[in-house]
């Protein structure tokens, strides 16, 4: 959580948080889940990281020494309900005479949610209500004429507005800066303007959003708080959960539920509000591989999958063995094949550790990848009677398997006995997003993951048959 606060608060400045926050908690109600209907009471760090720095830090005239803040909350973090009540609170308790008061959306739609909870807001409160002229689209103020409404991203009249108060929110989808810049243009002959920008971490390290968190530290006249956890923050620690979501709504509960079931990429940018690093991340977390090194119990009568991934000298070929044991745990045991001085995989090795693990277990499936092991394949199956079937390495399939090793990481549902050439390769395993959700790459280019793309393999497979409960193999035979 990182908060800049260059000016102290003055004691005309903290009349004038404490006229804001007073405002909010008797005029406007929270409009969503379980606290719908409540009266919107500031949680301690809305108070002292976002209200009191913004309102409360004024010259000796009393006018706002910020004229812009940059606000980073975590997914939930309440942040259209908190834009829509400041833009509110600016417009009662600071009045000008034909000011406009506009919340930037990403779009229609957004733009809809945000005017729709400032415009519940005021019909909910007699006082504002009667003081107000609530329309589909804008609220005014009958004696002053003070407009609220909001305009999405790709407004064309956005050059015409002179915006006394102007919130953006979720910066990360703008595709450049151009509607900031064009409402920081008008608002400069607007006395005590603020423009408040309100997102969660974009997607990469790139973009309008990204350039503003390097460039507003540097401004005098700028406010940033960010709450989420620092690149040194390992994203698996419950604790840094805990720092980067100050909302208390949020419990941590629903936090490690999230970080089980979803890709580190998605939790880290959504709940940890951190941008995702240059370069691949890494996709399994050590400690949560480690806590599940007890060894594996293969029962030879149980149904088994191996998974098959072949190469020829650049990287390994393995081959893992994964057996869903009654409790759902996944029993796996792994065999990798390295390339010698240079020399071709040793194939026909591998082939007998398959054939071998055919005959001393019931292996209903052997699923590989078909790139440089097809002629091997269709030998185990014509000599052998191998239930071999392709598993094409395509983005799709890849997709499902990928997620499916890290929920059962994350569930620590895998008993592999700690065997250390599958668990570096597991650990040497990144992530990288496709249109159908992340996969499996290298973190960096000469590290192996073959043993990890094996076990991803197996793991899917095994884990969709135990699932549906004891459904006979799909097997494709050359």
């Amino acid at each position: 959580m990182a908060a800049r606060r260059a000016h102290p608060i003055t004691h005309t400045g903290d009349k004038l948080a404490r006229l804001v926050e007073l405002f909010m908690a008797e005029h406007l109600v929270f409009m969503k889940g379980e606290y719908a209907g409540r009266p919107f009471l500031l949680e301690p760090w809305q108070r002292e990281h976002i209200i009191r720095p913004l309102f409360g830090t004024v010259d000796a005239k009393g006018n706002r020494i910020y004229r812009e803040a940059v606000i980073g909350l975590p997914r939930d973090g309440g942040k259209s309900e908190l834009a829509a009540a400041i833009a509110l609170a600016c417009m009662f308790t600071e009045p000008v005479y034909e000011g406009e008061y506009v919340v930037v959306a990403r779009n229609h739609k957004q733009a809809g949610i945000v005017f729709n909870k400032a415009r519940r807001m005021v019909l909910r409160d007699p006082e504002l209500r009667a003081a107000c002229d609530v329309r589909k689209a804008e609220i005014i103020i009958r004696d002053t004429g003070a407009r609220f409404y909001t305009v999405p991203w790709d407004a064309g009249s956005a050059q015409g507005i002179h915006a006394t108060v102007c919130v953006i929110d979720e910066y990360h989808v703008h595709r450049n800066d151009s509607m900031r810049y064009a409402m920081l243009s008008g608002m400069i002959a607007q006395p005590n303007a603020l423009l408040i920008t309100i997102s969660t971490a974009g997607a990469e390290r790139k973009g309008p959003l990204w350039d503003l968190l390097l460039s507003a530290p540097k401004d005098p006249r700028a406010y940033v708080y960010w709450a989420g956890a620092k690149d040194e923050d390992d994203m698996h620690d419950p604790k840094v959960w805990r720092k980067a979501t100050p909302q208390s709504w949020i419990t941590l509960r629903m936090l490690r539920d999230a970080h089980r079931t979803l890709p580190s990429w998605d939790f880290e940018r959504y709940h940890l509000n951190r941008f995702p690093a240059k370069g691949v991340h890494r996709a399994f977390s050590a400690t949560d591989w480690d806590a599940q090194a007890q060894p594996p119990v293969i029962d030879p009568k149980r149904p088994s999958v191996i998974g098959v991934d072949a190469s020829f000298v650049r990287d390994t070929t393995a081959i893992v063995l994964d057996q869903v044991d009654e409790q759902g745990f996944h029993n796996v045991r792994s065999w990798i094949f390295a390339s010698e001085d240079g020399e071709p995989i040793d194939r026909p090795a591998v082939m007998a550790t398959i054939v071998e693990l055919c005959k001393d277990h019931y292996v209903e499936r052997v699923v590989c990848d078909p790139n440089y092991f097809v002629l091997e394949m269709m030998q185990l199956v014509s000599e052998f009677g191998i239930p071999i079937e392709e598993y094409p390495q395509n983005a799709p399939r890849m997709a499902k398997a990928s997620d499916a090793l890290y929920k059962l990481i994350s569930e620590k549902r895998i008993h592999h006995g700690g065997e250390p050439r599958l668990r570096e390769q597991v650990l040497n395993a990144g992530m990288q997003p496709t249109p159908y959700g992340w996969r499996l790459t290298k973190i960096e280019g000469e590290k192996k993951i073959d043993a990890a793309v094996a076990l991803s393999i197996a793991a899917f497979i095994a884990e969709t048959a135990h699932i549906e409960d004891g459904a006979g193999p799909q097997i494709v035979v050359f």
